[in-house]
């Protein structure tokens, strides 16, 4: 579901830097024609809602949107509730993404793991429900409502406040991408994915709007991928290839699905714990970074989101490590495409 014939390319932020410099950078990404930006929470260190509205208040064309917020450690009316106020400073421009989030880092806040696909269901139909001003009550599964509805969702003529809050979500495991292409708007990828894993992602996320009676069409789908622009493409690959260690060590399967060998992952691992993520960043070759990523000069990188693209993808969510996000948005403006 391409919103335009223009080439898309969205920013994400995966928490850093602070938050006033998220806004110089959302505010330059605008300018140069960047069409989204996203807001991560995929480790322990800025919340997703404080960056996106201190964004939304700073940018005026720019969609903004949670890229993503997980259905563990927030209930659906506060979500819900956020996404409005989000709304109230972006009308029009805002987004909301939900995930089940990452098993570590909910295991280091107390949160087991348990279930994520069923609270996904669950809190996608609750905020739905919220945010179009109905009355939700849940007395079963994992979570649990009493005639809870937002008070201002509709306004005094009865007219919902609403504007279209699309839901993306991010999706890796076969049965979650079935259910983003059976209820979401749009899909967001896992980082780390070749072309072809991509493809075979998105095959069942439409498989899975096919199921529900939907079209292909019907789900704006969205790559994201790590970034690291550089006019030495030496350089770029150096600086990713700490994070891409930090990828395959700590996401449970990556490994099988990229056909590594497993003597491989394990003493990755093990480097990983002893030596931290530049230690092994060393163990990446040039061949992961360049299938994994899009690391190198301005040039390759431009060509690398041309092949996201023509493997389905609608629009491009580049996610630059911390060295790059500056050159990210002076090296690759979308107008170059």
């Amino acid at each position: 579901m391409s919103l335009s014939d223009e080439r898309r390319v969205g920013l994400m932020f995966t928490g850093t830097p602070p938050v006033p410099e998220m806004v110089e950078v959302a505010r330059k990404a605008e300018h140069n024609g960047f069409e989204s930006i996203w807001i991560a929470e995929t480790r322990i260190t800025r919340d997703a809602f404080v960056p996106a509205a201190a964004i939304a208040q700073g940018t005026t064309t720019i969609r903004v949107g949670t890229g993503i917020v997980n259905v563990f450690t927030r209930n659906p009316v506060l979500l819900a509730t956020s996404f409005l106020s989000l709304q109230e400073l972006a009308p029009g421009r805002t987004m909301v993404g939900l995930g089940s989030g990452s098993e570590t880092v909910l295991s280091q806040q107390g949160f087991e793991y348990h279930k994520p696909l069923t609270r996904l269901r669950a809190f996608s139909d609750a905020i739905g429900r919220l945010l179009s001003g109905e009355s939700v009550t849940l007395e079963e599964g994992p979570v649990r409502l009493r005639d809870a509805r937002i008070e201002d969702v509709i306004s005094s003529d009865g007219q919902a406040l609403r504007a279209d809050l699309p839901q993306y979500m991010a999706a890796n495991g076969p049965r979650t991408l079935r259910f983003v292409g059976e209820a979401a708007d749009g899909f967001l990828s896992d980082v780390c994915l070749t072309t072809d894993l991509f493809k075979e992602k998105l095959e069942i996320v439409h498989a899975g709007a096919r199921k529900a009676g939907r079209s292909a069409e019907d789900i704006d789908v969205g790559a994201v991928v790590l970034c690291s622009p550089h006019d030495d493409a030496r350089v770029a690959r150096d600086a990713v290839r700490p994070v891409v260690a930090m990828y395959l060590g700590w996401t449970g399967g990556v490994g099988d699905e990229l056909g590594l060998e497993p003597s491989f992952v394990e003493e990755l691992k093990a480097v990983l714990g002893k030596g931290g993520p530049v230690a092994a960043g060393a163990m990446v070759s040039d061949e992961l970074v360049d299938t994994l990523t899009i690391a190198g000069t301005p040039r390759t990188c431009l060509d690398r989101i041309d092949e996201y693209r023509a493997v389905g993808a609608d629009f491009v969510v580049l996610a630059p490590v911390e060295t790059a996000i500056a050159a990210t948005v002076d090296l690759l403006t979308p107008g170059d495409l």
